[in-house]
């Protein structure tokens, strides 16, 4: 599949939707970061479904890229508030495998859903 048609249709689902919703926070796997993270996939028949999760503890700029190997489907900054879980989903065509890397604070973690 190539490079162009991923990033196109992330463009096109990313366009209808807002980058993150907030909701109330909920229990997300302690990681390293200044931040909880936590990412998964769903895959259906031709697409897979991709969450991330954000939550921060005190206000926090947090910069996040998503790829499905050397392509990036998404490079952004965004403000997560305190105790508030941020959530991103893309729809895109069915991947083996996604990752997302997380800045904040000067310290950076990847974390993959298979």
């Amino acid at each position: 599949m190539s490079h162009l048609v991923l990033r196109s249709v992330a463009t096109l689902v990313l366009a209808a939707t807002p980058l993150f919703a907030a909701v109330p926070a909920q229990a997300v796997p302690q990681q390293q970061l200044p931040c909880q993270v936590g990412i998964q996939k769903i895959d259906g028949d031709l697409t897979s479904t991709v969450t991330l999760t954000v939550v921060c503890d005190v206000d926090k700029t947090v910069g996040a890229r998503i790829t499905i190997g050397e392509t990036v489907l998404l490079d952004l900054q965004q403000t997560v508030r305190a105790d508030v879980e941020e959530r991103l989903t893309l729809t895109i065509p069915r991947v083996p495998r996604v990752c997302a890397t997380l800045q904040a604070d000067g310290e950076t973690m990847t974390v993959c859903a298979p």
